[in-house]
């Protein structure tokens, strides 16, 4: 019996071997954890139906669940048959936050893997999507999948914000190089650390009633080695080299998102914060790469358990 947390796959309605499927399933053969695979369907059009025939509904629900069940269960026949421990669940719910979550607490995984869902820009003035409620709410961390060459990512990238200096944000920065590093270890892979420096935010915060604040010269300079003294500082004690540091001037998402697409990362790591009740993402810059994801997506958070050390929870104090 594994004793390790689990993987957690949420699986497509559509029922296909989407690409975080397929990440999900190398990376709990990678570390050697139980894959658990939840599915939750819901066809308004049934809905509407029940409401004349509840007799009918019902029979039409369980058949669903049933062929999604076998389907999904058809899919890791091999896999199972290789050694891999995996469960399959499919429930019908309206409330896919909702019962994600209560699954998630139920089950404690070491991470959630997701195919990363777009929605259209008119929606998202109307509703959050689901995966920015998750990336919020979700009390582990989280996986978003795009489209890639790779299922096991061979080049992983921790994305760190050293802007702020309070003590919860570097240590973020903290437990977002160590998630990088241990599941880079676990998979074989590279790992590099950026840090996008962007002196047009870090001015305007200066900014008053009375107008932008006068800048002493030689400040901006002194500044901008500062924060690089700062970067070399995080990745020394992370035993990071030379060539997998990149202190990098520019706006965070495009800078990031250029980074990724130029050099073939896999997987980037970035972190959150809670601020003032609100869940905030680090310099909004990891909802904005969600909208235009150039790779996979691991949102970590202080205060949730890490994944580390094949598939082991463990907290960064």
């Amino acid at each position: 019996m594994n004793e390790s947390p689990p993987i957690l796959l949420i699986a497509s309605s559509k029922m296909q071997r989407t690409p975080a499927f397929e990440r999900a399933v190398v990376l709990a053969k990678a570390c050697g954890a139980e894959l658990r695979i939840l599915a939750v369907d819901f066809i308004r059009s049934l809905e509407v139906l029940g409401l004349f025939d509840h007799d009918t509904l019902t029979t039409l629900r369980e058949s669903y669940l049933e062929h999604h069940r076998r389907w999904l269960e058809q899919q890791v026949r091999f896999e199972r048959d290789q050694g891999l421990d995996c469960s399959v669940h499919v429930l019908w719910s309206e409330r896919f936050l909702e019962e994600i979550c209560e699954y998630v607490k139920t089950v404690q995984p070491s991470m959630l893997i997701k195919d990363v869902h777009h929605e259209p820009g008119f929606k998202r003035v109307f509703s959050t999507p689901l995966d920015w409620h998750l990336l919020r709410d979700c009390t582990c961390p989280v996986q978003f999948v795009t489209q890639t060459r790779h299922a096991l990512p061979r080049k992983v990238l921790a994305a760190v914000n050293l802007y702020r200096t309070r003590d919860a944000d570097l240590r973020l920065n903290d437990k977002i190089i160590a998630v990088a590093r241990e599941l880079a270890g676990q998979w074989g892979a590279k790992v590099h650390v950026l840090y996008a420096y962007d002196w047009s935010e870090i001015y305007a915060s200066g900014f008053t009633m009375l107008g932008a604040m006068p800048i002493e010269t030689g400040f901006a300079e002194a500044l901008g080695d500062a924060h690089e003294e700062a970067f070399t500082s995080l990745c020394d004690r992370h035993a990071i080299n030379a060539h997998g540091r990149h202190f990098l001037t520019g706006v965070p998402q495009p800078t990031i998102s250029a980074f990724a697409r130029d050099n073939d990362v896999d997987l980037l790591v970035m972190g959150t914060l809670p601020r003032q009740n609100l869940e905030k993402v680090v310099g909004n810059t990891a909802e904005l790469l969600l909208a235009h994801a150039p790779c996979s997506v691991l949102i970590v958070k202080l205060d949730a358990a890490g994944v580390t050390g094949a598939g082991k929870i463990t907290h960064i104090e």
